[in-house]
């Protein structure tokens, strides 16, 4: 009992700690200008699935940690790319929410059983439904999502917080990233068939392509400092 209320003591500083460093990264180092709307749709301590897209852009989790309160904790199934260079493996220790898992099938049992431990123990689950194959699709149009989302949903009874960004790409020193906040949406009911899931899933596309946020403002090409960015976090 005590190394449990420890160790979520600890979880919970990790948490605040992180979201620290995230902001003085994002706001202080790479000057980003970061513009959330909708907070009033984030239900105070309740362990739901946070789904984002469009997924563009490694930076894309970082946004959704700034965007959200620290508590609970925001945890994200990546690809196993999302640590493929030595700064990524860094910044991902540092961060802590982050766990690689394969996203090579609709419904992938690693996945499944990694994300229920992390709804399971009180944190949030961040995921971007598109996937990794993704990351060169249309700035403003969310691709196709699997029925994975909607089986965790399912089977952990948890609701979903829909999050679209805009923004992320291209990138450069003190550009502005916008952040949009939906309402929870319920899971889908527990004897729900895969077309159900499936529906439930166009459902959640639909609702997350409805929040991207207007386009940020451009400036010409010349004026972009730190223009390498894009490429830092693609």
């Amino acid at each position: 009992m005590i190394r449990t209320t420890i160790a979520k003591r600890v979880r919970r500083a990790q948490a605040r700690f992180s979201r620290l460093v995230v902001i003085l990264i994002g706001r202080g180092l790479f000057g980003f200008r970061i513009e959330v709307s909708g907070r009033g749709h984030v239900p105070a301590g309740e362990p739901l699935i946070v789904a984002g897209g469009p997924h563009r852009n490694w930076v894309d989790g970082f946004l959704l940690m700034i965007a959200l309160p620290a508590l609970p904790r925001l945890t994200f199934l990546a690809s196993e790319n999302v640590s493929d260079r030595l700064w990524k493996r860094v910044i991902v220790f540092i961060a802590g929410g982050f766990e690689a898992v394969s996203f090579s099938s609709a419904v992938n049992r690693e996945a499944l059983t990694a994300a229920q431990e992390v709804l399971r123990r009180g944190d949030r689950l961040g995921i971007f439904p598109e996937g990794w194959d993704h990351l060169d699709g249309p700035m403003r149009e969310i691709g196709p999502f699997r029925r994975g989302v909607a089986f965790i949903a399912q089977q952990s009874g948890r609701r979903v917080l829909p999050v679209a960004l805009t923004g992320s790409k291209p990138l450069w020193r003190g550009k502005t990233l916008r952040v949009r906040i939906g309402a929870p949406i319920d899971p889908p009911a527990p004897d729900a068939d895969r077309a159900e899931q499936q529906a439930w899933s166009d459902a959640l596309r639909a609702a997350l392509q409805a929040l991207i946020p207007p386009e940020p403002p451009e400036i010409p090409v010349e004026e972009r400092r730190w223009p390498w960015l894009t490429d830092l976090f693609n």
